[in-house]
């Protein structure tokens, strides 16, 4: 397999950068896990939600607003014309046949008076009741923002954190890997690209360290068997293999 040698403690040091690589893999499945955070997603969903029932809210108010200045109107109108005909039967204008119509019509704009305002209260009622909405809805739609941006900012503080110690650990791989030598680097990365993240594990036995493979009894014999200064390798995954 490979004819990359190195010596034995400089190989070693492998297991250094591979645990450094690790922790970078972890910092960056951690930035992406708080990009794609599923909290975070509801409370802006609770958002959009809130702010469409505060809209429709809104529109509600203004229609029971408008039904309410109709209303009102109606009331009113029906008043004066009311108010009208009892001052003409007051002052006793025309005849007894008129008279007579005046306090029939009386009787049924009192009639109306009382419908009209009945319905007026009933109008202004509904509007003060979508008035209240209003100011529930947009209370909610605010405590929703204020949880979003709250998530938000606490994800912003972590990402903040990991993107501090990602680049600590990158630094220290750059330092690490430049006193190393460079064939050794190369072929590390070329296995740990090929094997999920994993380049380098030390040799337990018949076992490879966290790997978890056992090698055959040949295999181990044949690695044992190599020069010190030989880079053995699993010859199934071609993982590196620290020896001693």
């Amino acid at each position: 397999m490979s004819t990359v040698t190195a010596p034995p403690a400089t190989q070693a040091r492998l297991l250094e950068l591979q645990e450094l690589d690790t922790r970078i893999a972890r910092a960056r499945t951690t930035l992406q896990r708080l990009r794609e955070d599923p909290a975070l997603a509801e409370a802006q969903t609770a958002v959009r939600r809130a702010h469409e029932a505060e809209e429709q809210a809104r529109a509600a108010e203004q229609d029971a607003d408008a039904a309410a200045t109709v209303a009102s109107e109606r009331a009113a109108t029906t008043r004066a014309r009311r108010d009208r005909t009892r001052s003409r039967l007051d002052a006793g204008e025309g005849g007894p046949k008129e008279l007579t119509a005046l306090q029939h019509e009386l009787g049924t704009l009192e009639a109306l008076l009382s419908e009209h305002e009945d319905a007026a209260l009933e109008a202004m009622a509904a509007a003060d009741a979508a008035e209240a909405q209003v100011a529930s809805a947009h209370a909610a739609a605010a405590e929703a923002e204020e949880a979003a941006r709250a998530q938000a900012e606490a994800l912003r503080a972590q990402g903040q954190a990991v993107t501090v110690e990602g680049r600590e650990l990158t630094a220290r791989r750059g330092a690490l890997t430049a006193q190393l030598p460079a064939d050794l680097v190369e072929l590390y990365d070329a296995v740990r690209a090929g094997n999920g993240g994993l380049g380098v594990a030390r040799l337990q036995g018949r076992r490879a360290g966290a790997a978890g493979t056992e090698l055959s009894p040949a295999d181990v014999a044949h690695l044992t068997a190599l020069p010190p200064e030989a880079v053995a390798q699993d010859p199934e995954t071609g993982l590196i293999l620290i020896r001693g």
